[in-house]
């Protein structure tokens, strides 16, 4: 009994963990100054709401034309991932009168996203790899 109870307990230490690290490379970075918005939703229902991604980050730009921002300990799962690059630094994604973005933007899985922003189905990815490297490609609303 106690020699199953001690190989069961050096079993667990082999269990491969149920997270990791989310490497996103955001690319097309065309200024060296504001913030990078980044935020990683787990559910449809939070997703590109300001108040609800699973994790976030605001990075001062201090380079072009890439930066990388890493999540770790990030539980696998699926996720989607919404970016901005605040050029003027006042916190917000611009837009004009037509709610059209004036500053690049990106969401995981690069979908066009020229007339409606994309739903989460569209830029939904699995993370269930200890590391996992994604691209995002920052555009603006003319670029798609």
């Amino acid at each position: 009994m106690i020699t199953s109870l001690i190989l069961i307990w050096m079993s667990l230490g082999s269990i491969p963990p149920a997270e990791g690290t989310l490497v996103l490379n955001v690319t097309g970075l065309e200024a060296a100054r504001g913030s990078l918005f980044v935020a990683v939703y787990d559910k449809e229902d939070n997703f590109r709401k300001k108040e609800k991604p699973v994790g976030g980050r605001i990075i001062p730009v201090k380079k072009t034309p890439a930066m990388e921002v890493s999540f770790e300990g990030l539980a696998y799962g699926r996720y989607a991932v919404a970016v901005f690059h605040d050029l003027n630094g006042n916190g917000k994604l611009d837009a004009n009168t037509l709610g059209i973005p004036k500053e690049p933007y990106a969401f995981s899985n690069n979908p066009v996203v020229k007339w409606a922003p994309p739903d989460f189905q569209e830029a939904l990815f699995d993370f269930k790899n200890p590391r996992l490297t994604l691209g995002l490609e920052l555009k603006r609303w003319k670029e798609y």
